[in-house]
């Protein structure tokens, strides 16, 4: 009975620690922010730019007669665009390590406890939020993503996991927060593999939806 009674008491402990884990905001953590912000709000911002400025590059090819400062525009901005879109997530990271806001190489350890989210830096623990101000994570093959808090994002390799299991960790904030899932892979395969049961879900969705319409015409 005992040893019950202590396991109880622990479960509830709102400061017991189910999951930690260790970050270093180093160079390439930014850029895994960098490449995730562009994958979820600008996805298609590279194309784009790309495609706008091979465009504009073919101008003088097609406008016979062209003036030649006309010419020289249409190359000049054609050739800023394409390397803006190939090289966007460089022009970030320089900005992003220049913001004197952000501390490079900064240490934090997230804590994940019974009843929400704490960080540890500089020898000191502050609290973040309860779970259920959670609204989403994100996952692909090596890192989850939290957003909390409306403007707040964790980003969390597996590799750091230092307590808990990593691959538990999704259910468990799941069934903590009510929050909602995506699965957003980086490996070609997975993307087109997801691609796909998009589309299949979609499809689904239309059945669905013509059989609901048919049902009511009755």
């Amino acid at each position: 009975m005992e040893e019950v009674k202590m396991e109880q008491q622990t479960a509830a402990d709102p400061r017991k620690n189910r999951y930690v884990v260790d970050i270093r905001r180093d160079k390439a953590m930014m850029m895994k922010y960098i490449k995730f912000y562009n994958r979820v709000k600008h996805p298609r911002v590279t194309f784009n730019l790309v495609m706008t400025g091979i465009l504009l590059a073919l101008v003088p090819t097609l406008v016979k007669n062209m003036a030649l400062p006309g010419v020289i525009v249409c190359y000049g901005v054609g050739a800023l665009l394409v390397a803006t879109g190939l090289f966007r997530q460089y022009l970030a990271l320089g900005t992003m390590r220049g913001d004197p806001a952000v501390k490079e190489n900064e240490e934090l350890t997230y804590l994940f406890g019974n009843t929400g989210v704490r960080v540890r830096q500089n020898g000191s623990v502050d609290n973040m939020g309860y779970y259920k101000t959670i609204y989403r994570i994100w996952e692909d093959e090596k890192t989850y993503y939290v957003g909390m808090n409306e403007d707040d994002l964790l980003i969390l390799p597996k590799a750091n996991f230092t307590e808990g299991e990593e691959r538990d960790f999704k259910e468990f904030i799941l069934e903590k927060s009510g929050a909602d899932y995506r699965w957003l892979p980086v490996g070609l395969w997975n993307r087109f593999k997801n691609f796909g049961m998009q589309i299949r879900g979609h499809i689904t969705r239309m059945r669905i939806e013509a059989q609901e319409r048919e049902k009511e015409r009755r």
